[in-house]
């Protein structure tokens, strides 16, 4: 995370599956170039992607890179935390839970994030109570 604390939290089926896939394609770049990490997010030499730069940095220009490479729009880090904050608002989760997931230390800062007016959001929170 940016404010560099870790936070474990739960993933969906489609999320596994993916990852369950990247790792079994990791391997076989880790194989093809003698490394030796079990990192999950690895350069396509196989390498641990948070050498000599903050980890964030390096994800981020694997994002854009990949991004490039195939063409998609819209895929940074930001925009997946998003898709992430917008996901978890869709299921059900509160503000304040998705605020925490987030790491963020300011419910307004995550209204802004997934774009809430808080008026809007103190009119629903008073028809819960």
């Amino acid at each position: 995370m940016k404010n560099h604390k870790f936070l474990k939290l739960p993933i969906d089926e489609e999320v596994a599956a993916i990852l369950k896939v990247l790792i079994k394609l990791n391997d076989g770049v880790r194989d093809h170039f003698g490394t030796g990490n079990h990192n999950v997010f690895i350069t396509q030499n196989g390498l641990a992607m948070n050498t000599n730069k903050s980890s964030n940095c390096a994800s981020s220009k694997q994002l854009n890179k990949y991004a490039k490479r195939y063409g998609l729009k819209n895929i940074n880090a930001h925009a997946i935390r998003r898709a992430y904050a917008e996901s978890l608002l869709e299921k059900g989760a509160s503000v304040a839970l998705i605020s925490k997931a987030l790491g963020h230390s300011d419910l307004a800062v995550t209204t802004q994030y997934l774009d809430l007016d808080i008026e809007e959001l103190a009119n629903n929170l008073r028809d819960i109570f």
